[in-house]
C-alpha cells in the first residue's frame, strides 16, 4: 500500500500546485509569502476571467462566490432549447493546475479600514444565487434555519468587485414569485423542464381544450438579445423536435415576445431590428412591443382567488393593453439591479480608510475621518461609480470624492464615471482583462484609462437566421451588418471560438454536429 500510495502521488496533478494543502488550510490568514492577496467577489466573467489572467508569481488570488463555477452566457439560451448540455457551457473555477483559491460564500460586507470581507457559506443553499431583487418585498424573505451559516473574514490586500447584478421586476406583483428568471443553469434548467412539463400535460385526455391552449402558450418578457435568442432556441426546439413527439398538438403551440419598448433588439440598427422582427414573426413568434405587464398569478384567466401555485394548471399574465391571458411558463429577462451586497451593505462608510485613500483634488486625507463618508453610486441604477482605472470612490456630504487605492469593481456592478459603455459580458471581459494586466506590469497609475473597443454585436432570431453589427470604423474589409445564414455561421464561429477551455470548445462542436445529424437528445431534463 505504500508503494500505491507513492505512485498515486507521483501521478496525482495536484502536485502542480505547490503548497495547495496550506492554501486550504490558511485561506482565512494572509499568504505568508510576499505575494499580495487579492480577493476577487464573484466568479462571472469579470471575476473568473481576473483569476485566471494575474500572475501568480506576483498574487495570491482567491475567489469568494457563491456557485463554484462560471457559466459562458451567451450559449445559455441554448442549453435551454436542447442544443448544449449544462456541462458544455460551465467552467469550474476550482482547478488542480491553477493556483487560484476559492470559497463558496457570499460577501455580506465589508471593512475597507482593517481590508476585511464578511463571508455567509452558500454550500447547502437551496438557491446559490440570486436572479431577482427583492425590492418589492421588503428585504430577504424567512429561510430554512439549516440555510444561516456562522460568518467569517477574510483578509485582502487588493479587492475586485464583480459579482454582477440580478434581474429588475419593476415591482410587477407576481413576478419574484411565479416568473423563472433566466441568468444561470438552474434558470435554464427550469426552463427546459418545464416546456416538457406542458406538452405532458397538454397530451393528458382529461385537459381541457382551453387549458391545453393556455399551456402551450410560453411568454418570455423582455426582448433583449437574451429574450430574443431564447425565444428562437425554443421555436426551433419546438418545432424541429418536439411537434414530431406530439403531432397531436402541432399548431396549438404559441411563443409570445413581451417588451415595454416599440421594438425588439433596440441596441441594433432600425434596419437590423427591424428585419428581426420580421423574420420573428414568419417563424411563428408573436412579437408584443410596447407592451406593459401588470401582474402574473397561477390559475387560468377569469378565476376567482385564492390563487395558489399549482403546476399542473397554467398562469395568468396581464397586461395593460390586452388583459389576461393565459400561459403554460414566463421566462422573466428584463433589465438588471443591483444585489443585496450593492444595495444595502455598501452604503455608508463607518471608518474612513486613510491608508488606502487618496482624495481626488490630491490634497490628502486630512481632516478626512471627521467626515461622513459614502460609497459613490450611479444615481439611476445604484451601480458603484468607479474612475478610470475601475478604483471604488467614496464621496462626503459635500461632494469631496476620495478614491481607494486597492478596491476596484468592474461588470454589471460598476458603472464608469465617464463615457461609460453597456452592461453586456464583452465589456466585462475586457475591463477583467485590462485591470488584470495592469495589475501585472504594476503601472495603474502611469496608464491611459480604461477604453472598451467595441468587438460587434450578435444575436441569434431563430431558424439558422442570426443578426451581426459592427461599429462604425473607416478602412474596414468587414460588413458593418450582416443578416441571415451568413451571421449565423459568424455567430457560431465566434462563441465556439470565445468558449473558455479546449474541452468544452471540443464538446460544443461536436454536439452541434450531432444535432445536425441525428437532431437534439430531448431525454435530458
Amino acid at each position: 500500500m505504500r508503494y500505491v500510495y507513492r505512485a498515486l502521488r507521483r501521478c496525482s496533478p495536484l502536485q502542480k500546485w505547490r503548497g495547495l494543502e496550506t492554501l486550504t488550510t490558511d485561506i482565512l490568514k494572509r499568504p505568508r509569502d510576499d505575494k499580495e492577496r487579492v480577493v476577487i467577489l464573484g466568479s462571472g466573467w469579470g471575476g473568473y476571467t481576473v483569476s485566471r489572467k494575474l500572475s501568480p508569481r506576483e498574487f495570491s488570488p482567491v475567489v469568494i462566490s457563491p456557485r463554484s463555477y462560471f457559466v459562458f452566457t451567451p450559449l445559455l439560451t441554448d442549453t435551454a432549447g436542447g442544443d448544449l448540455d449544462f456541462s458544455h457551457i460551465v467552467e469550474p473555477v476550482r482547478h488542480p493546475t491553477i493556483r487560484v483559491g476559492f470559497i463558496q460564500a457570499a460577501a455580506r460586507a465589508i471593512d475597507l479600514d482593517r481590508k476585511m470581507v464578511l463571508c455567509e457559506p452558500t454550500i447547502v443553499k437551496s438557491g446559490v444565487t440570486l436572479t431577482h431583487t427583492e425590492e418589492d418585498e421588503g428585504g430577504s424573505g424567512v429561510a430554512d434555519k439549516w440555510e444561516s451559516s456562522e460568518t467569517f473574514e477574510i483578509p485582502y490586500d487588493k479587492l475586485i468587485i464583480a459579482v454582477g447584478a440580478i434581474s429588475r421586476t419593476f415591482k410587477t406583483p407576481g413576478v419574484k414569485d411565479n416568473a423563472i428568471f433566466f441568468r444561470d443553469i438552474g434558470d435554464s434548467r427550469r426552463v427546459r423542464r418545464r416546456v416538457r412539463e406542458c406538452f405532458e400535460l397538454a397530451i393528458l385526455p382529461t385537459t381541457s381544450d382551453e387549458l391545453r391552449k393556455h399551456l402551450l402558450h410560453f411568454a418570455i418578457v423582455g426582448a433583449g438579445p437574451t429574450g430574443t435568442e431564447l425565444a428562437a432556441a425554443l421555436r426551433d426546439f419546438i418545432a424541429t423536435d418536439l411537434i414530431t413527439l406530439y403531432p397531436a398538438l402541432d399548431g396549438l403551440v404559441r411563443i409570445s415576445l413581451y417588451d415595454v419598448a416599440p421594438k425588439v433588439l433596440s441596441m441594433f440598427d432600425e434596419s437590423l431590428s427591424r428585419y428581426a422582427q420580421e423574420t420573428m414573426k414568419k417563424e411563428g413568434i408573436d412579437v408584443r412591443t410596447s407592451h406593459h405587464i401588470e401582474d402574473l398569478r397561477w390559475g387560468a384567466p377569469g378565476t376567482k382567488p385564492p390563487y395558489e401555485k399549482d403546476p399542473r394548471s397554467c398562469l395568468t399574465l396581464r397586461t395593460k393593453e390586452e388583459g389576461e391571458v393565459g400561459v403554460g411558463m414566463c421566462v422573466w429577462v428584463t433589465g438588471n439591479a443591483m444585489n443585496e451586497l450593492i444595495t444595502h451593505s455598501l452604503r455608508g462608510v463607518e471608518v474612513f480608510p486613510t491608508k488606502s485613500a487618496i482624495m481626488k483634488d490630491k490634497t490628502g486625507p486630512k481632516g478626512a475621518s471627521q467626515r461622513s463618508w459614502a460609497y459613490k453610486k450611479a444615481p439611476k441604477t445604484g451601480a458603484l461609480l468607479v474612475d478610470g482605472h475601475l478604483r471604488v470612490q467614496l464621496e462626503d456630504e459635500t461632494g469631496n470624492t476620495a478614491v481607494l487605492q486597492d478596491v476596484f469593481a468592474l461588470g454589471d456592478n460598476a458603472m464608469l464615471e465617464h463615457a461609460s459603455p453597456p452592461a453586456t459580458a464583452q465589456v466585462t471581459a475586457q475591463e477583467a482583462k485590462w485591470l488584470s494586466a495592469r495589475l501585472n506590469h504594476g503601472d495603474l497609475e502611469k496608464s491611459p484609462p480604461f477604453s472598451f473597443r467595441n468587438m460587434g454585436t450578435l444575436a441569434y432570431i431563430g431558424n439558422e437566421r442570426a443578426l451581426m453589427q459592427l461599429p462604425n470604423e473607416e478602412g474596414g474589409y468587414l460588413p458593418h451588418k450582416l443578416t441571415g445564414r451568413a451571421a449565423w455561421l459568424v455567430w457560431n464561429s465566434a462563441y465556439l471560438t470565445m468558449t473558455i477551455s479546449w474541452r468544452n470548445k471540443l464538446r460544443v462542436a461536436f454536439r452541434w454536429m450531432l444535432n445536425r445529424l441525428f437532431g437534439r437528445d430531448i431525454s435530458r431534463y
